[in-house]
Parts: structure tokens; C-alpha cells; sequence
């Protein structure tokens, strides 16, 4: 099937079927030659795009999948389009308007889609409702600490809904502790899926993590990737590099233009150059300092447990980067006010202390506290 170009995308006015897969498919970036009878059939395939296998799922995803922070619909159909067959929501993106956003527009692509949805679990019915859907692929436990991701109330919870036909796979997603956390759940055994924040720092903070992933066939996709990069020529730069990482499955990822995922997917054809390797390095060092790995070494040195990452979250990730002011406000208001951060903070700066990457922790707390506190 020829690939659509966005004139013939507007023209048609709706999603042409897309084939599902009878060709050789790209996988962990290199062509493999796999029997027309061997060979897994790969939903909503398109020969522009290319698929990873999802741990040992026996599912096969796009290496670009759609997260839920941005949300432009026509941008959203028009990578489906193009192959991407993997969509990542949460009730909380966009004030809520993400999940409907999303459902409105399943309705004639639920076939070509896998949807994994980060939930309060007793609201599944809900948000499946709100999907179009009578059930999602995979459902992700949100959790922060490495002892909650093994909580045996997380099994009961999803066999449970698996057994009534809603959940088929379990995904573990965290921004607290990443390192730990995820390697917590990937050693547990339960979870098909996890999905840590690998931006740069992280993506090096993690390389044992990712290979312990990859043995124990557990699937990886990346989020909050492009965190502190500027530019499109940089966030091509990394979605090479780490996808030249095997361990990575896909990199999910709010695309608000056509130019942008045009440029994304055809830096799947390309393989990172030197250039831009060293390119990518020099910004991380110079950029070290303002970039979070949400590792939570800082909160576990403050005497008072004050949300470092969250609040910096909210005000460098959310609300700079991604301009999202619902969620970064809602967000930072859920956080109850003692563990915000104070003028005390100035007196003892341990969290700073405590930053590998030497963030200038207490500064950016008060920033944030000023901006938010102005948001009635």
C-alpha cells in the first residue's frame, strides 16, 4: 500500500485500511527474513515504519507510539496512518480531555490500535466507555517506590480484570525512584511492560536495567525521552540513540505537528551519525544540571520528604516543555502543601547535596512555588 503524504491524507477524509503484516518487518533495527508462515502478523502495518516485539507478548509495536500530553487529533490519525499501532493515555493528561479526545477518535481505528492505559483501576469500566472499547492491551500501575511495585494487591487486581476480558498484559509506569522501581517490577516477573523515564541522563543512569529487561523478556517503552532537549535536530538525535538500544521496544511520545512525526519517522531509516552522537553529548553535559532523572535521591536526603521531582515535574516538564498548565497545575495542587518545599529549604539544601546530576534544586523549588501559587 503506498504511503499517504498529507494532501492525499486530508483529501480522503478518512483512515484507509492499512494491511496487517505479510512482509518482512524491521525488527530491533535490522530486517529479518522470517517465513511467510513464521512470520507474526503485525496490526495496522505499514512498510514506513518499523516494529519491535513487546518483550515475550508476542505483540509487535511501532518504535513510535502516541503518548497523551499532546494531543492533536488530526496529527494522531495521520501516524496511524503511517503505522503506528500503540496509543498511551491516562485520565489526567489534558485536564481529562485527552482519554475523550482519544475515544471520539477510536471509533473506526480500535482494530488497528493497541491501547495502554495508565488508570485508578476501579475506574476502568469508565474509562473504557469513554475508549470505545471493551477492553485495553495493556494497563499500567503507576508507581513510585520499588516496594510498591511488587504489592501483591497489583495481581488481584489485575487478574481480576483480565479474567472478565478488559486488561490483556500488565505494565508497570513510574516517576519516582525510576531506576529502582523499574528494576523492582522487571524482577518480580508480573509485569509484561515497564515504562521508565529515559531521557538522556537516565537512558546511560539505566543501561543495567534496560539489559536486565531485555533478558527476562520484558518489554520497555521509553517515556518523557526528549526531557530538556531543545530543538528537532536534538530529538532526532535521540530517538536513534536510544532505539539503538535493544532493550527499547518504542519511544512514546506526544507529536503535536505532521513535521515533527515526519521527521521522527524518518529518522527510523537512519542510523545515528557521529555528529550528532557527539552532538547529543556535549548538550547533556552542559545541560546536566538542569535535567531531573527523577531518581529521588533528593527527597530521601530532605528531614521533611518535600516532592522534589514532582514539583520540578510540574514546572520544567509539564508546564515549560510541554505547556500543558492543567496538568502541571493539578498536578502540583495534589501535592500537599509541607512537602512543596519552603523558605526553610534555603537553610538546608541536602537535597542538592544529594543530586548527582548538582541540580540547583532549591531555586527551582521556590520558582515553582511562586508560579504556581500565582495560579488561582
Amino acid at each position: 500500500m503506498p504511503v499517504m503524504n498529507r494532501r492525499t491524507f486530508f483529501s480522503s477524509g478518512i483512515l484507509s485500511a492499512v494491511a496487517v503484516g505479510a512482509s518482512p518487518i524491521h525488527v530491533l533495527g535490522r530486517k529479518e527474513d522470517i517465513s511467510s508462515s513464521a512470520q507474526p502478523k503485525i496490526l495496522n502495518y505499514n512498510p514506513a515504519m518499523k516494529y519491535r516485539p513487546m518483550g515475550n507478548t508476542g505483540v509487535l509495536v511501532s518504535e513510535i507510539s502516541l503518548g497523551g500530553l499532546v494531543m492533536a487529533e488530526s496529527v494522531h490519525r495521520y501516524a496511524i496512518e503511517h503505522g503506528v499501532n500503540l496509543v498511551h493515555v491516562a485520565w489526567d493528561y489534558l485536564g481529562g480531555q485527552s482519554i475523550k479526545t482519544l475515544g471520539a477518535g477510536l471509533k473506526s481505528v480500535r482494530d488497528k490500535i493497541y491501547i495502554a492505559l495508565k488508570d485508578d483501576y476501579p475506574s476502568i469500566d469508565e474509562a473504557l466507555r469513554v475508549l470505545n472499547t471493551d477492553h485495553v492491551d495493556f494497563l499500567m500501575f503507576n508507581r513510585h517506590w520499588a516496594f510498591s511495585a511488587t504489592d501483591a494487591r497489583i495481581a488481584e487486581t489485575f487478574e481480576k480484570l483480565k479474567n472478565q476480558g478488559k486488561v490483556r498484559f500488565a505494565g508497570l509506569t513510574t516517576h519516582g525512584m525510576v531506576k529502582d522501581t523499574t528494576a523492582a517490577g522487571i524482577r518480580s516477573g508480573f509485569y509484561n511492560v515497564v515504562m521508565p523515564v529515559l531521557n538522556q541522563p537516565n537512558l546511560e543512569a539505566m543501561a543495567e536495567e534496560l539489559r536486565l529487561a531485555q533478558q527476562r523478556g520484558v518489554g520497555v517503552m521509553a517515556m518523557k525521552s526528549m526531557k530538556g532537549l531543545k530543538g528537532i535536530d536534538l530529538e532526532v538525535a535521540y530517538l536513534k540513540k536510544i532505539l539503538s538500544n535493544p532493550a527499547v521496544t518504542t519511544v512514546t511520545k506526544g507529536i503535536g505537528s505532521f513535521d515533527m512525526f515526519d521527521a521522527y519517522l524518518q529518522a527510523l531509516k537512519e542510523p545515528l551519525s557521529r555528529a550528532e552522537d557527539r552532538a547529543l553529548y556535549r548538550y547533556a553535559q552542559v545541560n546536566r544540571s538542569s535535567n531531573c532523572m527523577l531518581c529521588d535521591d533528593c527527597k530521601q536526603a530532605c528531614p521533611l520528604g518535600v516532592e522534589v521531582s514532582t514539583v520540578l515535574r510540574c514546572k520544567d516538564y509539564y508546564y515549560e516543555q510541554m505547556k500543558d498548565v492543567q496538568t502541571a497545575l493539578s498536578t502540583y495542587r495534589d501535592i500537599p502543601l509541607e512537602k512543596v518545599g519552603s523558605g526553610a529549604c534555603r537553610l538546608c539544601k541536602k537535597c542538592e547535596s544529594a543530586c548527582p546530576n548538582g541540580i540547583p534544586i532549591v531555586e527551582r523549588l521556590m520558582a515553582a512555588r511562586e508560579l504556581f501559587s500565582k495560579m488561582v
